[in-house]
């Protein structure tokens, strides 16, 4: 069960001289609650109904993603104060649209946005600033895809039409 989780791979360099802008602040602490809510949610997926720590761990999870749509919220409606805040800013709307997909389409949608646009979810930059927003966007990125394969956005979308089960006996109670 992950309790914290890191905002950057290992061996990133983290200038001492960075600071924080208030939508990147809020954009790092996204990205550690996304991870936590991603583990959160591998917990419930992996796990039996039937066990007996199942009831906190959905809990946990359904915490989780209150937390990381908070702080999705958070980065959108901080005030950009530097131009590297737009694109956080942008994945951060784009996240939050994400996990309200209800449909295959939807989610199909939002990983073709991310695949086909990615100058929209990205930052070139080589200055301390510039190499900690590349650095949280990639994280976002790859923390991105990781949600769309979770189950929640996934559902079986085998509906149960009646042609589908052709051959099998009807239930009798």
């Amino acid at each position: 069960m992950a309790e914290t989780c890191p905002t950057t791979r290992h061996g990133a360099d983290e200038p001492a001289h960075f600071r924080h802008s208030p939508v990147s602040g809020h954009f790092s602490h996204l990205l550690a609650a996304l991870a936590a809510a991603i583990e959160a949610e591998r917990d419930i997926e992996n796990g039996l109904w039937s066990d007996p720590g199942f009831d906190h761990w959905l809990k946990e999870a359904e915490l989780g993603w209150e937390r990381a749509t908070g702080r999705c919220c958070s980065v959108i409606d901080a005030p950009a104060t530097r131009p590297s805040d737009v694109p956080l800013q942008r994945f951060a709307r784009h996240l939050h649209w994400t996990l309200g997909c209800e449909t295959a389409a939807e989610l199909r949608t939002a990983r073709q946005v991310v695949a086909g646009h990615l100058d929209l979810f990205s930052w070139n930059g080589r200055d301390p600033e510039g190499l900690r927003i590349v650095q949280m966007l990639a994280r976002g990125r790859q923390q991105f895809h990781e949600v769309c394969m979770l189950d929640m956005l996934n559902p079986i979308d085998a509906v149960a039409f009646p042609e589908a089960f052709t051959g099998y006996e009807p239930f009798a109670a």
